[in-house]
């Protein structure tokens, strides 16, 4: 596959404003409008998906592009990590965390734009197992919530209030060992996020000096938070006024493993993968990702 061959884009039409036939035919009149050449590719399944992208990158497709969100994101990161084909991302989803994360345009017509101009940039994935993950992976509340509610609590807003104020009314912290980059640490801990990006979830700003090619990952760890504070505490994370709170912390480390007396489950974006032990390492400038040119 050469440079001047038409970009391949894979829909996912259930996510934000791409629906249906008419979603396409509006994707490939804006291209049109900007001279832009795409091959409009549509996928049955998350298999389907993630095979798509396996035929790109062995035909070196120097770039492909998806139409979607976070959890689309989150799929196509798993084929292109450590591979050459840089990934343009039209984003479509709900909060689009990853895209915010890297500046990239939330607009159709301008992130078409930087399909088109824009120069591929390596920045950072997060590793648990074989599993790559964008934002962030932890332990505790909001992987509790995702464990007893589904991972559809991670972006409907009424949902997840609901799963985590359910949650807060009886929940305890808990005894965690965390290494983080060799050093041991035992702590009383309501949830421990190792964030990738600043945002996770429904776009709360849990590590707002996360950076995605700095080579660290930011490990938030709100401590012994009692029930009735979880509340507050929550309110801060989203007035991004948490970090000054007494029981919160920020360590930044490249490899975090999460032990506990007993198994607590752990998550990678909006998905339980397992449960403690767990080691969680960064992947410095894992995947390629279009930009504008200037950033």
């Amino acid at each position: 596959m050469s440079q001047g061959d038409p970009i391949p884009i894979l829909m996912n039409t259930r996510a934000g404003a791409m629906h249906a036939e008419s979603g396409e035919q509006q994707l490939k009149n804006m291209a049109a409008e900007i001279d832009l050449d795409l091959r409009v590719i549509r996928t049955q399944s998350k298999e389907d998906f993630q095979s798509e992208l396996r035929k790109l990158v062995a035909a070196k497709a120097p770039k492909v592009a998806i139409a979607g969100g976070d959890g689309t994101v989150g799929l196509a990161v798993q084929e292109l990590a450590h591979t050459p084909t840089a990934l343009g991302i039209l984003p479509q989803g709900t909060f689009n965390n990853f895209a915010s994360a890297a500046r990239l345009h939330h607009n159709l017509p301008a992130a078409l734009k930087t399909l088109k101009n824009g120069a591929p940039k390596a920045v950072d994935l997060g590793k648990i197992g074989d599993r790559y993950f964008t934002e962030s992976a932890g332990i505790g509340l909001f992987a509790e919530s995702l464990a007893l509610y589904g991972k559809g609590s991670n972006k409907n807003f009424l949902r997840g209030l609901y799963a985590v104020t359910r949650l807060s009314l009886a929940f305890r912290a808990f005894e965690v060992n965390l290494i983080l980059d060799g050093k041991s640490q035992t702590t009383r801990a309501t949830m421990c996020e190792v964030c990738n990006t600043y945002r996770i979830a429904q776009a709360a700003p849990i590590a707002p000096h996360a950076d995605i090619d700095d080579g660290f990952l930011d490990v938030v760890i709100f401590h012994d938070v009692h029930r009735s504070e979880v509340a507050a505490y929550l309110r801060a994370v989203r007035a991004q006024m948490h970090l000054g709170l007494p029981k919160v912390e920020v360590i930044r480390a490249k490899e975090v493993r999460i032990e506990a007396r007993r198994p607590l489950n752990v998550h990678a974006d909006d998905q339980i993968v397992g449960v403690t032990p767990q080691t969680i390492t960064i992947q410095p400038g894992a995947l390629q990702v279009l930009v504008d040119q200037e950033l």
